[in-house]
């Protein structure tokens, strides 16, 4: 029969005195310990209650803290604060966004410039999402969420860039998201990113980064529109050709004052025919590719010669000094004695 179903105890409670008896008033002995022998049991607020028990021995007393404190040990690792950095890192070793299946968005704490030039990139955000092909560009500035992954043969490149190192550059980089193609600036774009690691890497001097960032958001606020994927392609890329052989003999020509209709007339065809070319494959007219394809070269020659800036309008086309430095400040935001002076005053390397 079950203790449970006895009602007939005289003698007080039926179970045996435990180490592990409840705390309360009159049960704590000397030396902070609870004192099992004691003549009853008695909780705050209630009577006492007589409980008969037998001496126990010394190997019955358990001690009890005076006083319970919970310690949380020294964390092993301490962080600094994010040093401000670049990393430039493959298209195709890039991958964005949570572990859940589909890929969810997430925020990041830097810029993030993807350039697809092969291959194929999915990039997706809360309420929207496509496929990046050869010639997109997507700029996502810092604390957007996205998820980015490569597709089939990725490849091209992703500039990763601490907000701390865009604090002085002028344009400032864009605030929400920039999609684009660089056109006619692609080598332009192409030789930025590789000088700003190349400046990156030699030192740590974030105003001569600047520099090259402000290279960076001009070429960003410069991009062609983005393409309509949804388009047949073979119409798109029917007169890629023709439009590949134009830019090819415009910089042969460059600085001839060649006029338009002349070389399309070398192309064998004419220049209505060569503008809708133009428009179809790049979304500018000829003459629009012909004006980037001069700034490009001209950034170039500020960068890397000593010519005389006068010497580079004669050599470019310009009808004058004063045309061709409206038209780089146009394309630029500075002139071109401006520029070459911020892109070479940068402090001696050892």
């Amino acid at each position: 029969m079950s203790v449970w179903d006895r009602s007939d105890w005289t003698k007080g409670f039926p179970f045996t005195p435990t180490r592990l008896a409840p705390l309360g008033r009159g049960i704590r002995g000397q030396g902070g310990q609870i004192d099992v022998n004691g003549p009853h049991l008695q909780t705050e607020g209630t009577a006492p209650m007589p409980m008969p028990v037998q001496r126990a021995r010394a190997a019955d007393r358990v001690a009890v803290p005076q006083a319970l404190s919970v310690r949380v040990a020294p964390a092993s690792h301490r962080f600094g604060p994010r040093q401000a950095s670049l990393r430039l890192l493959p298209a195709g070793a890039f991958t964005w966004g949570g572990r859940a299946v589909p890929v969810q968005p997430r925020t990041r704490p830097d810029h993030v410039l993807i350039w697809v030039t092969d291959g194929r990139m999915r990039i997706d955000f809360p309420r929207s999402g496509g496929i990046l092909v050869a010639g997109d560009v997507r700029f996502v500035p810092a604390g957007t969420a996205f998820a980015a992954r490569p597709l089939d043969g990725a490849e091209g490149q992703v500039l990763l860039i601490a907000p701390e190192l865009t604090a002085q550059v002028d344009p400032p980089l864009p605030r929400s998201v920039v999609a684009g193609c660089p056109g006619t600036g692609a080598a332009l774009l192409s030789a930025t990113l590789a000088e700003l690691m190349a400046e990156a890497a030699r030192s740590p001097d974030h105003r001569t980064l600047g520099c090259y960032l402000n290279m960076l958001s001009l070429r960003l606020s410069r991009l062609d529109p983005p393409r309509d994927h949804r388009t047949d392609p073979g119409a798109v890329h029917t007169d890629r050709p023709l439009v590949d052989r134009f830019l090819a003999l415009a910089a042969v020509e460059m600085g001839s004052c060649r006029t338009l209709a002349d070389l399309a007339q070398d192309l064998g065809t004419t220049l209505t025919h060569l503008d809708h070319a133009c428009i179809e494959a790049r979304g500018h007219r000829a003459i629009d590719l012909l004006h980037e394809l001069r700034v490009d070269r001209a950034a170039e020659l500020l960068r890397h010669t000593d010519r005389p800036v006068p010497r580079l309008a004669q050599d470019l086309g310009y009808a004058s000094h004063a045309h061709f430095t409206r038209a780089f400040a146009a394309a630029t935001g500075r002139t071109p004695e401006a520029y070459r002076s911020q892109m070479r005053n940068a402090p001696p390397h050892d």
